[in-house]
């Protein structure tokens, strides 16, 4: 009996310590986007483009990517302006597609969330836009320098 006594604590050991082993590397794997060497994401770089009575339109130079045929992407933030004291202002996220030869765009998220319909359209000449076609192309044209 005493021997089986012994298999048995010998077994739980070992199932014990793989149970140790397996939470440390899970505690780990989810620290490990955390740490300072992470290059998961670049850096948020908020760059405030233009504000008018409409609200404030700002760039994320960090998230700039070319594309082929003169496209990028980029993510842009807009701080509408409350229409009245009681109301708040409105922040919305958009991650544009840009033609920079056609100066044509499309908001292919929205708030983080996918927008799979996306069409190519014109500013119509919305000056907040215009400025960030503009700027965004600019700054794409800066990355092959």
């Amino acid at each position: 009996m005493g021997y089986l006594n012994h298999i048995y604590k010998v077994r739980s050991m070992g199932k014990l310590f793989r149970n140790l082993l397996f939470s440390f590397v899970t505690f780990l794997l989810i620290l490990h986007p955390f740490s300072s060497g992470s290059y998961a994401a670049n850096d948020v770089d908020w760059s405030l483009i233009k504000k008018n009575s409409d609200g404030e339109q700002w760039i994320d130079r960090g998230s700039l990517r070319k594309y082929p045929n003169n496209e990028i992407s980029i993510l842009t933030r807009f701080f509408e302006e409350p229409k009245d004291s009681e109301t708040k202002g409105k922040k919305l996220l958009y991650v544009m597609r840009i033609n920079c030869e056609t100066k044509k765009f499309k908001d292919t998220s929205i708030n983080g969330i996918p927008n799979l319909k996306a069409k190519w359209t014109s500013s119509n000449n919305d000056e907040l836009i215009d400025i960030v076609i503009n700027k965004s192309c600019e700054e794409s044209e800066l990355l092959n320098e």
